[in-house]
């Protein structure tokens, strides 16, 4: 063990030039001891020469002289080279990471109440260190360090000290080496909390330093660049929509907003609408003002009133802010009005201002534009989200930027096309493209250049629109920060898996520990916040409204690239893999081989990506590596060489299991992309922080599992929350997974079995999943399939949520009971999955159903009231070719979706005539209806 400790580390070592002849001096002795050692191992063991008893323990005695001394050497070189160490385990990056705290705070408690016998004397300085990094951890929580840039010297020591803490620990250490480190780190977080309490006396009087500050950053977003001339494309219908609401409506004060990610028009078609001389005519008073990231309540009431004021501004800055506040309030008092506040990013800077607009009934309205939608939703009661711009508004707007009312030379217009559609739909980077275009000359052979490398060209002719992106991330509170750069790893334009994206987070330690919430849970308002930013696309919803995938815009992605490479947070490599990189996480997109360089250091915390060849990568020098993705390599060909050391590996995306996978004791998320079916191991009834496990072509329990299973032998409690897909064949397999009694999600195959005690076939139970709370049951049919005596209901516990029920052929009482089911919100039948031609639903049934989906059934009559539904959102028919849409479900509130695909004409018919009586009553005025908007889609 101490040996393995010391080889260990020496290959840990940074080579400095003060110590590398040193280093090689101790490798040299290193290998002689070795030498010796086979030499004397081979003459006891296989010389046929006779050895002396005498000769033999003097030579012994030499050899384990000279271990000692060479122990003893190492140890030495170890001590000195401890001062050197924390900068190589330590990534150099300027993202601030506050929730690494959180994660070493979990690893040392779990220390503490281990009993490792290496720990045993230094629990109560472990202890001390605990106590330490939670105070220093408490007060950081409680700092926005936007706010106070000072204080991010101590953020950054902070987080080195965490960073070396981990690597103490995980370093195979024996008791000689942690008496020694562990006072000196304890040492390091005394003196900096110390400083640290010193500073928060200079925080909390600190007011003329954050003061400083918002003048500061007004003083920058006041450069904000100019991005053209307010000429509207693709926005007419919304334009004509938000003047109406503006113009009409109650006579009460109502909130507007208009929301999206910056550059795509919200400003440029407010300036429009304010700008209409109808708005002129309809109200008494028009005002503007632009709020900004970092707002100061003083300069919007002098904006407003300058706006709508006949007083001179010179006058209006002499008053003082109470005095501001009563102008403007009187100004406004019984005069129908309309001012506009443009890039608001909080709801602050409405609720400082908001007792300035009195509402006397006549109709004022204010208008908000902002990059956040929560914004707008919170206190707004319309909220206009704007769209893209299709491919052929886009060159309709770049075509008007470049060459203005004349036509684009027939040479150029397919090239112009191609620019166009590469733009993405931001009007932002139509105009920023358009302004190289306009001095570019009219050459085909450029324009195809430029083509090609768009993002280049415009970076190097005009920053404006990267500085106008970059105002967003900079506006992110810190922990949302390295959640944005993380989606750096990723490919341009990629649909990345929400699922994924917030276990990578979780895995990171990216997500802070909030009590009674779920590190997982925690990720997802994280993503939520991001999206309502408009930083962040959805790409794909869930059945229930959730979100399934989601991207960046090609803009927003190469801004998320260049911060994350200028603060050394991520580098996305794509040609050479080199051992010299830095930065603590890897994207490997490369598609060749690699050179003989690659990636390797204590700095590296995450790889991602394609690696051609996984052999080639000393995972032994990975050791604190936390993500490890090969999802995109087969693994079949190759061994991780070194990799049973990763101890600290949290997530990890294989093509198979890895053999070393029981040494992965920190490991929670597991994803394997197998293409045929693989076989869980025992180990992972004992693997305690596995929490999510995800096999792509299917997995089964192991036959020494099923056997340790059925024997009763006792296991260590597991977390597997989430375990998908698994075959159950038989009892055996039912009893196997009893052992996961914390599942919440589970997807199987499963067949009819011989049930021993109970003397019949029976489906598999389900009704010790306590937790249970998303289920779906591919059945494969059998020739005992008609001898069921047990049905698939009686094993469905009553907290289900989410249910999806596959080739089942389910009998209409079963259908009653699963009706029944009180938190049922999702319901998916697919492929015969009920029996008969005729569907009966009752009252009291389907009382949360929210989405329902009817996949290749085969009834030809559905008997229903809308009160059998009361909540349903969402109805989705797939390949049905037999019934009609009962025209009551049209009477349901809550319906906003039918969507009818690959179906039958009568199953088309009957939806149109659905829509169509629901636009009858519109037309009647029949305003009650809650479903009013009803959307219908119909495809082939």
């Amino acid at each position: 063990m101490e040996m393995k400790f010391l080889l260990i580390f020496l290959g840990d070592t940074p080579s400095q030039p003060t110590e590398l002849e040193t280093t090689n001096k101790i490798l040299a002795d290193i290998e002689v001891v070795a030498n010796e050692t086979g030499s004397f191992l081979f003459s006891f063991f296989f010389s046929t020469n006779r050895i002396s008893m005498t000769g033999m323990k003097r030579t012994l005695s030499d050899l384990l002289g000279n271990v000692e001394l060479l122990k003893e050497n190492i140890k030495k070189h170890c001590i000195t080279v401890a001062k050197i160490l924390p900068s190589g385990v330590t990534p150099k990056t300027s993202v601030v990471l506050i929730c690494l705290v959180d994660s070493i705070l979990d690893y040392l408690n779990d220390l503490m109440n281990n009993k490792d016998d290496r720990i045993f004397d230094l629990k109560d300085q472990i202890r001390t260190i605990h106590q330490e990094l939670m105070f220093l951890q408490s007060f950081l929580s409680d700092i926005e360090v936007e706010k106070y840039p000072e204080l991010e010297e101590f953020f950054i020591r902070i987080r080195d000290i965490a960073y070396e803490v981990e690597y103490i620990i995980n370093s195979f250490a024996p008791v000689w080496y942690l008496t020694l480190r562990i006072p000196q780190v304890m040492e390091k977080i005394q003196l900096v909390s110390t400083q640290f309490q010193e500073k928060k006396k200079m925080y909390d009087a600190g007011l003329q330093k954050n003061a400083e500050y918002l003048s500061q950053q007004v003083s920058l977003q006041a450069q904000r660049p100019h991005i053209g001339d307010g000429k509207i494309i693709g926005l007419e219908d919304m334009q004509f929509e938000i003047k109406s609401e503006l113009c009409g409506g109650t006579s009460t004060l109502q909130i507007i907003s208009i929301s999206g990610m910056p550059g795509i028009g919200k400003t440029t078609l407010a300036k429009n609408i304010y700008h209409d001389v109808f708005i002129h005519q309809y109200f008494d008073i028009c005002g503007w003002c632009v709020v900004s990231q970092t707002y100061e309540r003083r300069k919007m009431l002098i904006d407003i009133l300058t706006s709508i004021s006949y007083v001179g501004r010179d006058k209006i800055l002499y008053m003082n802010d109470d005095l501001l506040a009563d102008r403007l309030y009187k100004s406004l008092k019984e005069r129908r009005y309309v001012i506009f506040m443009d890039d608001i990013w909080n709801e602050n800077a409405w609720l400082d201002i908001k007792l300035c607009f009195p509402d006397d009934n006549c109709g004022s309205r204010i208008l908000f534009t902002s990059q956040n939608a929560n914004v707008g939703m919170i206190y707004s009661s319309i909220n206009y989200p704007l769209r893209f711009l299709t491919d052929g508004e886009c060159w309709d707007l770049l075509q008007f930027k470049v060459f203005n009312n004349e036509q684009c030379p027939p040479v150029l217009v397919d090239v112009a096309k191609k620019i166009a559609r590469n733009c993405g739909g931001l009007p932002l980077i139509v105009v920023s493209v358009a302004s190289v275009l306009k001095i570019l000359e009219k050459e085909r052979s450029l324009w195809m250049e430029f083509a090609e490398n768009i993002t280049s060209y415009i970076s190097n002719e005009t920053n404006d629109y990267m500085n106008i992106l970059e105002l967003s991330y900079n506006h992110l509170p810190m922990h949302l920060k390295p959640c944005f750069l993380y989606f750096g790893a990723f490919e341009k334009n990629k649909k990345i898996p929400v699922q994924k994206l917030i276990m990578l987070w979780a895995a990171e330690g990216f997500v802070q520990k909030v009590e009674n919430w779920s590190s997982e849970d925690m990720a997802k308002e994280y993503l939520f916040d991001l999206i309502n930013r408009s930083m962040v696309l959805v790409v794909k919803r869930t059945s229930d409204g959730g979100i399934k995938a989601c991207s960046l815009h090609g803009a927003m992605h190469d801004m998320c690239l260049r911060i994350a490479e200028k603060d050394n947070f991520m580098k996305v490599m794509k040609d050479q893999l080199s051992i010299y990189e830095e930065h603590q996480r890897l994207s490997i997109q490369s598609r060749s081989t690699p050179s003989y360089s690659r990636p390797f250091g204590l700095h590296v915390r995450s790889l991602l990506g394609n690696l051609p060849d996984p052999s080639e990568f000393i995972f032994s020098s990975l050791k604190l590596l936390k993500v490890l993705d090969l999802s995109t390599t087969d693994m079949s060909s190759y061994n991780l060489t070194g990799s049973g050391v990763l101890t600290v590996l949290k997530f990890l995306s294989v093509s198979s299991i890895p053999s070393s996978i029981e040494s992965f004791e920190s490991l929670e998320f597991l994803f394997v992309d197998n293409k045929e079916v693989v076989e869980i191991p025992a180990i992972f009834l004992n693997m305690v922080k596995l929490r999510h496990v995800h096999f792509s072509g299917g997995a089964q329990f192991s036959e020494s599992l099923r056997k340790q299973a059925t024997k009763g032998e006792n296991f260590l409690i597991n977390n597997i929350q989430n375990l998908s897909s698994i075959f159950i064949n038989d009892e055996n397999d039912e009893k196997t997974l009893r052992f996961f009694p914390f599942l919440r999600t589970l997807k199987c195959r499963i067949i009819v079995f011989w049930d021993s005690f109970e003397n019949c076939y029976r489906y598999p139970a389900f009704d010790f999943l306590n937790h249970l709370e998303s289920l779906s049951v591919s059945f494969l049919p059998s020739y005992v399939s008609d001898d069921i005596s047990r049905e698939i209901n009686h094993g469905l516990k009553w907290n289900i949520r989410k249910l999806t029920l596959r080739n089942f052929d389910l009998s209409w009482k079963q259908m009653n009971i699963i009706g029944m089911l009180p938190k049922l919100e999702v319901l998916k039948l697919r492929d015969d999955a009920i029996e008969g031609k005729t569907w009966y639903t009752n009252e009291g049934e389907f009382q949360k159903l929210r989405y329902l989906e009817l996949d290749a059934v085969q009834i030809k009559h559905w008997n229903v009231s809308s009160d059998h539904f009361p909540t349903l959102e969402r109805l989705v028919l797939r390949s049905c070719q037999h019934f009609e849409i009962p025209c009551d479900l049209g009477d349901i509130p809550t319906l906003a979706m039918i969507e009818v695909h690959g179906c039958a004409k009568s199953v088309e018919v009957s939806t149109l005539q659905i829509l169509e009586k629901q636009r009858e009553k519109q037309r009647e005025k029949q305003r009650d209806m809650e479903n009013e908007d009803l959307k219908v889609i119909i495809s082939h």
